[in-house]
């Protein structure tokens, strides 16, 4: 079958496309607000500077309004994810032009199932993960390949014994009376996980995967569900009710653009 293909001949392409210089973010619209805005900004910067790129202050100004404005066209509660890559140009590496800015939007749906996590291996060296590099998570997609998992979202990485993230998210551990949450190289500096270690709710920590058998309670952290328990980590079963979850809970609820 080849009618199914969709050919296209083109003299220029997004560099995005092309050598994966792009970085994106993913963020709920509750009621025409955006938690943490400007640390999704900062992130988005730090990430698009290491390709060169520079977006001056009004031009944030008028990408988070265009932001806003397609949300006010789906939902109250929105799910929209902002790209910016290296815009359209023709082959070759160093050519260069203006950035491209992709806004994508969608009704958020409220995770329904119950989330049973599986370690596995990343396959791959770690990088420190400064953004959300879109060449971060192509690699993300060729490791899941190895995994032989139903879904990407029950897998728990992890790298020589070491504990990272979910497959989209932070996790957060309670263990000894503190909630720790996994540092280093291949862990993102999630908005969500940032603002809850600024209150000290958590701690960043080495998690080296022996810590999984003291575990009462795990959560997963990002700023699209914001937060959700887990109810196992490898057949073993964790305390979705525990006091410590609802303290977290209580920490995000009254901030402006969260919705549990």
């Amino acid at each position: 079958m080849t009618n199914d293909l969709n050919i296209q001949y083109v003299d220029s392409l997004d560099r995005g496309l092309s050598y994966a210089e792009s970085c994106f973010e993913t963020f709920r619209i509750v009621d025409n607000n955006i938690f943490d805005w400007h640390y999704h900004w900062q992130r988005l910067q730090h990430g698009l500077h290491s390709f060169g790129i520079v977006l001056h202050h009004k031009q944030q100004q008028h990408i988070q309004q265009q932001c806003l404005d397609a949300a006010k066209h789906i939902s109250v509660d929105c799910l929209l994810r902002l790209t910016i890559s290296g815009g359209d140009a023709g082959w070759g590496l160093q050519q260069t032009a203006t950035p491209n800015v992709f806004i994508q939007a969608q009704t958020f749906q409220t995770q329904t199932t119950a989330i049973h996590l599986q370690c596995v291996e990343f396959p791959f060296p770690l990088m420190p993960k400064i953004a959300k590099f879109s060449s971060d998570y192509a690699l993300a997609l060729r490791a899941a390949q190895s995994w032989n998992l139903d879904s990407f979202n029950t897998a728990l990485v992890c790298k020589n014994g070491l504990i990272l993230a979910g497959f989209t998210a932070n996790i957060a551990l309670y263990v000894d009376e503190q909630w720790l949450t996994p540092q280093g190289d291949g862990v993102i500096k999630g908005t969500i996980r940032q603002f809850l270690m600024n209150k000290q709710h958590i701690q960043p920590a080495s998690c080296p995967t022996t810590m999984l058998q003291h575990i009462q309670a795990a959560v997963l952290l990002n700023s699209g569900s914001f937060l959700q328990e887990v109810h196992s980590i490898d057949g073993k079963p964790l305390d979705t009710l525990h006091p410590a979850i609802t303290g977290l809970k209580q920490c995000l609820q009254n901030q402006q653009g969260i919705q549990l």
